[in-house]
């Protein structure tokens, strides 16, 4: 089912909702991961996404679905995100990557979609590699890109965006 939020579009047939406390134990590579995060097996409601933009609820959609990716996604945490935003468009100019969306979601974090319409999982590991490898040079590492290969597929999960810049 196609979602929806804002200028993206996501085709999911489940989401997931954040909760207050450890909601599934992940072991993946030898490694525990904690998810606060709900799974839902139907698909999101206009209800929902409306709590959503509410700050009611804090949704997330998968980003990896079937093997394949749909956006490479950066999420910068720190307060000084206006000038990692400029350093990422700079950054974009270089790599001849001009189609993005930029966003801020509940925790004001900055939220960056490139598009790449259903690329293999392969794929896109590498081009985040390749980002990543650049970004190391010009900035602190204060960011997240997904999809990450350190992480299990059911954990490369997005929370949504509630506002676009």
């Amino acid at each position: 089912m196609k979602i929806k939020v804002l200028d993206l579009e996501f085709n999911s047939e489940y989401f997931y909702i954040q909760r207050k406390s450890i909601v599934e134990k992940i072991i993946f590579n030898n490694r525990t991961f904690y998810s606060k995060f709900e799974k839902f097996s139907t698909p999101l409601t206009p209800i929902l996404l409306e709590q959503h933009y509410n700050n009611e609820i804090t949704l997330a959609l998968p980003l990896i679905e079937n093997d394949t990716v749909n956006y490479l996604v950066i999420e910068y945490h720190q307060d000084d995100w206006k000038s990692f935003y400029a350093l990422i468009k700079h950054l974009f100019k270089t790599l001849d990557i001009d189609e993005y969306f930029s966003y801020r979601n509940h925790k004001k974090e900055l939220q960056i979609f490139i598009p790449c319409a259903n690329i293999s999982l392969e794929t896109a590991y590498k081009k985040v590699e390749n980002i990543k490898l650049i970004l190391e040079f010009k900035s602190k590492k204060s960011y997240k890109i997904f999809p990450n290969s350190n992480l299990p597929k059911n954990y490369n999960i997005i929370t949504l965006p509630s506002e676009k810049l």
